[in-house]
């Protein structure tokens, strides 16, 4: 299927999986109160039956904006498809000027951090910010981030972190440390806290050159750039795992993307089916367990329907397939030290009442909620998980500023929101930046990362 003119084609493809006579309507009982995407999908495939109205003169173009990618939909399908019709619908029309800009955190972060000193006394001038608003599209009630005076990873080449570590000790762990934009360009003090509570513990920290995961950019279509910076970070972390670095991300979302999103498809290529010697009339195919188990099944009718023909499905399958091995989020690797007696680590204030929410990419990597384990581990420690396993914040990174999305990035966020409210006492942590961004606003409320509350005993 071209990507170029078949925006209509992928749209009325995911309705036929999804509502149409051979799809399934899981989503419709379990999607209802915590996504935009399926209720509307369903609304108007009813609407067709009822009326007779073409699905192809409908505003299919609306329906896909309202996909953040959350990733709490159970069909890899959609969402593969999701991405080829934003990328196709953006090379039949380019996307807005506003809308790229505000996608590319990468550049934008860059730009931010490098003229901070102008650009936060004008942010703080209420003509100047609604016209910039008005400029990049941002919702009037949003407010615009504050640049620090120097980005993460000015910081991290001062500190000489951004040079291979060398003549580590025998016995020493060595992390290469994956930062995101959101902790990189705008909140440098996680990606600072990250490293303290690494070296106090002896691990040696790497921050390799690297790229924005292209998750933004993938939102808006940019489809060409994101494949660039994809690739560029392939070969970068590539590089790490084989020089013996454990690869870290305290980003949900770039671990989502890099464990979960880019490796879809990327198990039924030739290219690992050789690699796995499934054999001339068989498939290994994985059975979604954490463990990396597969199960064979006979080629003939599994090989027209499982094949790598997603998005990324240009990009090396066994280049994906090994980062994603090799990727762990940040809590997932530091719990599993705690639990070998490896860890040292203590709150800053261990009588302050916490609320944790756990973001959708976070929950989407099936590791459980490893800061939550390892705070109850402490003593004289309260916190609780707020939200459920279908809850999200609705923030969707930079769509939540958008005009057009505002309200309903807000809409998406509500259920949440309720049960966050109810916790009004505790100080709110989360593991995702955007979502932190998101609570902020709703409850004019500090919320912090919980790697700034620990430290090393």
């Amino acid at each position: 299927m071209g990507m170029k003119t078949d925006f209509t084609s992928l749209v009325l493809e995911m309705f036929k999986k999804c509502a149409g006579r051979s799809g399934c309507e899981v989503c419709r009982e379990h999607m209802e109160e915590d996504c935009l995407f399926f209720p509307e999908m369903y609304r108007l495939h009813d609407l067709v039956q009822e009326t007779g109205t073409p699905l192809a003169e409908m505003d299919l173009a609306s329906l896909v904006d309202l996909c953040t990618l959350c990733g709490l939909c159970p069909c890899q399908d959609i969402r593969m498809l999701v991405l080829k019709a934003k990328a196709a619908r953006a090379e039949e029309k380019k996307p807005p000027l506003s809308a790229r800009l505000l996608s590319d955190a990468q550049q934008a972060g860059q730009w931010g951090t490098a003229f901070s000193a102008v650009l936060n006394p004008l942010n703080r001038l209420k003509p100047v910010t609604a016209m910039a608003k008005k400029i990049l599209d941002i919702h009037p009630e949003r407010s615009l981030p504050a640049f620090p005076e120097e980005s993460f990873f000015v910081w991290a080449k001062k500190k000489g972190l951004t040079a291979p570590v060398k003549n580590p000790s025998r016995d020493a762990s060595k992390v290469a440390y994956f930062v995101g934009c959101s902790a990189g360009y705008l909140f440098p003090g996680v990606a600072k806290a990250a490293v303290g509570l690494l070296e106090q513990n002896k691990i040696q920290v790497f921050v390799p050159s690297q790229h924005c995961c292209s998750m933004p950019l993938i939102m808006e279509g940019n489809q060409q750039e994101a494949k660039k910076r994809i690739q560029n970070n392939l070969e970068t972390l590539g590089a790490c795992v084989q020089d013996g670095y454990d690869i870290v991300c305290s980003c949900p979302t770039c671990g989502y993307f890099f464990k979960k999103l880019l490796v879809e498809t990327a198990y039924y290529s030739e290219a690992f089916q050789l690699r796995a010697d499934a054999g001339n009339n068989r498939m290994q195919v994985p059975t979604g367990s954490r463990d990396q188990k597969f199960t064979t099944v006979p080629m003939g009718i599994y090989k027209t329907f499982l094949k790598d023909d997603g998005y990324f499905s240009g990009i090396d399958p066994l280049q994906r397939i090994d980062l994603s091995l090799n990727v762990q989020d940040l809590g997932e690797y530091l719990l599993a030290r705690h639990k070998a007696g490896e860890l040292s680590i203590s709150l800053k204030e261990p009588g302050r009442p916490l609320a944790y929410f756990a973001p959708c990419h976070q929950r989407e990597q099936n590791i459980g909620h490893p800061y939550v384990e390892m705070i109850q581990s402490l003593p004289g420690t309260d916190i609780i998980p707020v939200g459920g396993e279908m809850h999200c914040c609705g923030m969707g990174g930079h769509l939540g500023f958008k005009t057009d999305f505002h309200d309903h990035s807000l809409a998406i966020g509500g259920p949440m929101f309720d049960r966050l409210a109810a916790a009004s006492g505790r100080t709110v942590i989360t593991d995702c930046l955007s979502c932190r961004m998101q609570l902020q606003h709703v409850f004019s409320r500090q919320v912090f990362h919980p790697l700034e509350l620990l430290s090393a005993v």
